[in-house]
């Protein structure tokens, strides 16, 4: 990952960075509609929701990841490398670290809303049936979401933009991008006759803030994998543990209404993870820029 800008002059010349945004970006869109298309007429044909969500999870990476790779090839001998996809010997600590990040903040968030009388646990609930049912959306969320996501945004977006930009610029202009792609497939939806989710103000606000984060991660630990670790945890974080959906490993009473989303979602794993993260970026940014001066 090219952190300091040089030879400004000559990238300025080449408008491959924007190419590469485009075509990245466009990749993901054209991939995650036509997703949702096909698993809308699988639903239709009366298709169970696992194996619609297996459909869509399938046809995101198998369509995303071909097409990035071929996309950076023409950069870089070692196309996923460079934009800080390592190797599988790096991949398990890198992903583990992110994580446990997210691990952390949450039951840091938890520990704190309880001290203060904001939350109750009333039950813990753990079966076989509940590990199965995780397991299985980690990995239909790993396939349609977090590997595909990061691997365009926080990865070849990022480094397209890092190409003509500060590294500044460059991380306020990311997380823009990661919002409109969403916006933009819910558009297509609406043109074909999809029903999707409504998108809120709240949601694109949540989404430009996780967008930042996961850069900022991305960053400090020069690993793809550890926001991609950060991204699956948070969000089964979310779906099992903070949010109390039918399934659900505690049940918890908000004595503060919102607190589970607004407090432990949005203000630890958010706001404090990127407060945290913010000291070692910076320090990442000096000591890269040293190196090219040096050099």
């Amino acid at each position: 990952m090219h952190i300091h800008q040089t030879q400004s002059g000559n990238q300025n010349n080449h408008p491959k960075w924007f190419v590469t945004i485009l075509l990245s970006w466009g990749t993901f869109v054209f991939a995650l509609f036509f997703a949702t298309l096909v698993g809308s007429m699988a639903s239709q044909a009366g298709a169970s929701k696992l194996l619609k969500q297996g459909i869509q999870a399938g046809l995101v990476t198998l369509i995303t990841v071909p097409l990035l790779y071929i996309l950076l090839k023409r950069f870089s001998s070692r196309p996923f490398y460079s934009i800080g996809l390592s190797g599988w010997r790096q991949a398990i600590p890198k992903a583990m670290m992110g994580a446990m990040y997210v691990i952390v903040l949450s039951a840091s968030g938890f520990a704190i809303a309880h001290l203060l009388g904001w939350i109750k646990v009333t039950q813990f609930h753990f079966s076989a049936h509940l590990v199965t049912v995780l397991l299985l959306n980690m990995m239909i969320a790993f396939f349609y979401e977090a590997f595909p996501e990061e691997l365009t945004f926080r990865g070849t977006v990022y480094n397209a933009l890092n190409r003509r930009f500060n590294c500044f610029i460059a991380l306020l202009l990311q997380p823009i991008l990661f919002v409109l792609a969403p916006l933009t497939v819910s558009g297509l939806q609406y043109i074909a006759g999809i029903e999707s989710p409504a998108i809120t103000l709240d949601y694109i606000v949540l989404l430009l803030s996780f967008g930042f984060i996961l850069q900022l991660l991305r960053i400090a630990t020069g690993s793809l994998w550890t926001s991609i670790g950060f991204h699956l945890a948070f969000l089964e974080n979310s779906r099992f543990f903070v949010l109390q959906g039918d399934k659900r490993f505690i049940t918890y009473e908000e004595i503060v209404p919102g607190t589970g989303a607004l407090f432990v979602i949005f203000f630890m794993l958010i706001i404090v993870g990127t407060l945290l993260l913010i000291p070692a970026v910076i320090a990442r940014w000096r000591r890269r820029n040293k190196d090219c001066q040096d050099d």
